[in-house]
């Protein structure tokens, strides 16, 4: 007869569960504290610490992606603050838009150039296009690709990581062969591509391909889920999870030397300056946060200069009801469909939308939620 008699503890039951997440960060190395790489926020079922470590990865380069509204800016201009101050990493910001120049007052900028940033790996050089027309805007930031791509290439190994900060317009210029240089042979010269995206599906395949770490932020979109779930093998779950995220919360995946791979779910992205914020409303009492310069930037972009006004009254209040912000962007002039599209992407329900915009426009509730 066997003897069948075992001590039961913790670590003898734990070989005979099966948790349906997907793996988080070694709690072992959370105990011991031996964190390394730069901090994201917590994850969200054994609420541990998240850290971005580019060592690790196969490669430095990033893409966050998601809805207007979910958080990729906010997080986009915290990990870039982080990695050079904690890591020591020089930082070059292409930015079409103006909505990260908020970066340069964080980090001190030492770089008096594209050869000098990429040369020494120091400070931030930033690179505003913001003012200028399309054709200028693609112009300026597709030589200043190719000036880093060719200054990459003089690096010596073995110096200070560099970060190239490029917002979703890099599909202005994704036929850029400095940009294709920068993605195929940044990693052997210590050069990673920042990037971000609203759609997974329609970005550029040559990107997606040789990218290490991805961010997911809340997306709706099938194809992008559909495109997700194949290329990175995801469950019915963790899209699921993906669909249904709150804002401010992600999905990391990440591709290791050591041919592991990390899937998980980040609860709370942890952020810089997380105090400028604005609130906005509606009637039921859901609220949805935005960090004012992405507000900033979605006024911006349906109002145009006649923007001042409503960033005026925002900025003093840092709340505002749905439907008055419907009413007073749709005073200045801005298309219904557009204000729509934008608005969905924050976040709120359609009834909600549809609510807000027949007080603000005192339009039918069905035609709007068309």
């Amino acid at each position: 007869m066997f003897n069948i008699l075992k001590t039961i503890n913790s670590q003898f039951v734990s070989g005979f569960v099966c948790l349906p997440c997907s793996p988080e960060p070694d709690a072992k190395t959370a105990e011991s504290g031996s964190y390394s790489g730069v901090f994201a926020g917590i994850s969200a079922r054994l609420s541990m610490p998240v850290f971005i470590d580019y060592d690790e990865a196969i490669n430095p380069h990033v893409l966050i992606c998601g809805m207007t509204g979910s958080g990729k800016t906010f997080f986009a201009r915290s990990i870039v603050i982080r990695s050079s101050i904690f890591s020591d990493c020089g930082i070059i910001i292409i930015d079409f838009t103006g909505e990260y120049r908020s970066i340069t007052d964080a980090i001190s900028s030492d770089a008096t150039g594209i050869n000098d940033s990429v040369k020494n790996g120091i400070g931030v050089c930033y690179i505003c296009l913001d003012g200028m027309d399309e054709n200028e805007k693609v112009s300026k930031a597709s030589d200043a690709l190719d000036s880093i791509a060719s200054a990459m290439r003089r690096r010596k190994p073995g110096g200070r990581r560099l970060f190239i900060l490029l917002d979703e317009a890099w599909k202005l210029i994704e036929r850029n062969k400095g940009l294709e240089t920068i993605i195929r042979e940044g990693r052997k010269y210590g050069v990673g591509l920042i990037t971000s995206s609203q759609l997974l599906h329609d970005t550029n395949s040559n990107i997606l391909s040789n990218v290490a770490t991805i961010f997911i932020f809340k997306t709706t979109n099938l194809q992008s889920l559909e495109k997700l779930s194949r290329s990175y093998n995801l469950s019915e779950e963790e899209t699921n999870i993906i669909k249904d995220m709150d804002r401010g919360s992600c999905f990391l995946i990440q591709s290791c030397k050591s041919g592991k791979r990390h899937a998980f779910q980040i609860k709370k992205v942890v952020g810089i300056n997380e105090g400028n914020y604005i609130a906005i409303s509606v009637g039921n009492g859901m609220e949805v946060r935005m960090d004012m310069e992405g507000f900033d930037h979605m006024v911006g972009k349906l109002c145009g200069n006649k923007k001042t006004e409503i960033m005026n009254y925002a900025s003093a209040i840092r709340r505002i009801e749905l439907s008055l912000l419907i009413r007073k962007i749709y005073e200045t002039g801005a298309d219904r469909i557009a204000i729509l599209k934008e608005i969905e992407g924050l976040g709120f329900s359609r009834s909600d939308i549809a609510d807000a915009f027949s007080i603000a426009l005192n339009v039918d509730s069905d035609e709007s939620k068309k």
